[in-house]
């Protein structure tokens, strides 16, 4: 169904990149090898109207053991979504979500990462559709998007001056080192050297330390070379390497489409942390944008992080709705989850994540 699937997605703008076929069929060959799939899809006279990538499992919930149906993501994914045709009519699009969404009794829906002003996101709050007695929200991503217009010395000189001058004393002890160099390299296929590059850098980063770095975590390092096999021939794959008299230094491994470009990883080698490699590699990567005019947005792929905040003021918004089946453990579930604990916290003084109960 590849070209049908990408087909219906490239009608949105943005393409939804974490949607594709290509990044999906990486994404469950590297995280859900051992769940079980269901990719829901709507037809119309015989054309593709919706898609919806499912995963059913067993899981822990509160300590609860629950059938979990949820989207097709996870903190490798810079959002998820079900997609429905944009010219639908309104009540084609509320039956087409109603399959692609529907939650049997005994299980619980989980709609991870969503965008927040999405017709998905009111679809599933709204208490009149079929199944939605029980849905909660919780807050997720809120994500620093870099719109990429004007020039570059006009956007960096209105940068906070925090900014600039830590940035410039960064760049003066970086450049003064002399040994460094930056280069971007189109990623075409699993064999290329750059890819232990990457590998290697990842191993000497901090997130080595919390075993989720491209050499210890397995699946994190398969996800890589599934990418470089389906999207290698298209060139939009590609790596911004920072190197130091030949030694791999830091990273930005970079998926661009459509005009946006996704930093999907980023890692820097530990022992160079005094000359802000991540810092200096952001800087000359943002250059570069700004100055080829190559994209239209820098999409961080990240969190509200305070460092990104300097950077821009533009975010897009993300939720997580669960939707709870209606048999009588789960409406329990429900009304802990989203009644009880909540009364609990403010009692005990504690300022819980806004958690909306529908």
């Amino acid at each position: 169904m590849q070209s049908q699937w990408d087909e219906l997605i490239g009608v949105l703008d943005p393409v939804p990149v974490p949607l594709s076929h290509a990044w999906l069929s990486s994404w469950l060959n590297a995280f859900a090898a051992r769940e079980q799939m269901e990719f829901r899809c709507v037809f119309h006279n015989e054309r593709l109207v919706g898609v919806a990538p499912l995963l059913r499992g067993r899981e822990s919930y509160r300590g609860i053991p629950v059938t979990l149906l949820k989207l097709a993501a996870n903190g490798h994914s810079p959002y998820s979504m079900v997609v429905v045709h944009p010219q639908l009519s309104a009540d084609q699009k509320r039956r087409a979500l109603e399959l692609l969404t529907r939650v049997e009794p005994n299980e619980v829906g989980l709609f991870f990462k969503i965008p927040r002003h999405s017709e998905l996101r009111a679809f599933l709050l709204d208490q009149s559709g079929l199944g939605h007695e029980y849905v909660g929200e919780k807050p997720s991503l809120l994500t620093p998007v870099i719109p990429i217009n004007g020039d570059w010395q006009a956007f960096f000189g209105a940068r906070p001056k925090k900014l600039k001058r830590s940035l410039r004393h960064k760049l003066n002890r970086y450049h003064a080192d002399g040994g460094f160099q930056v280069d971007q390299e189109v990623i075409t296929s699993s064999d290329q050297p750059v890819i232990d590059e990457l590998v290697t850098i990842s191993a000497n980063s901090w997130k080595a330390g919390i075993g989720n770095d491209l050499k210890s975590n397995d699946r994190s390092r398969q996800f890589l070379l599934r990418l470089t096999e389906t999207f290698g021939n298209s060139g939009r794959l590609s790596a911004w390497i920072m190197r130091r008299a030949g030694q791999p230094v830091a990273f930005e491994l970079h998926l661009a489409d459509g005009g946006v470009v996704y930093p999907i990883r980023a890692d820097y080698d530990q022992s160079f942390k005094a000359f802000s490699p991540g810092s200096v590699l952001e800087y000359t990567v943002l250059k570069h944008l700004f100055d080829s005019q190559s994209a239209r947005q820098y999409y961080t792929c990240a969190d509200d992080y305070w460092y990104l905040s300097n950077w821009t003021s533009e975010y897009a918004e993300f939720c997580t709705i669960e939707v709870f089946g209606s048999s009588a453990a789960l409406r329990a579930l429900y009304y802990l989850e989203y009644r009880v604990i909540p009364v609990v916290k403010r009692l005990l003084g504690k300022k819980p994540r806004t958690h909306r109960a529908a």
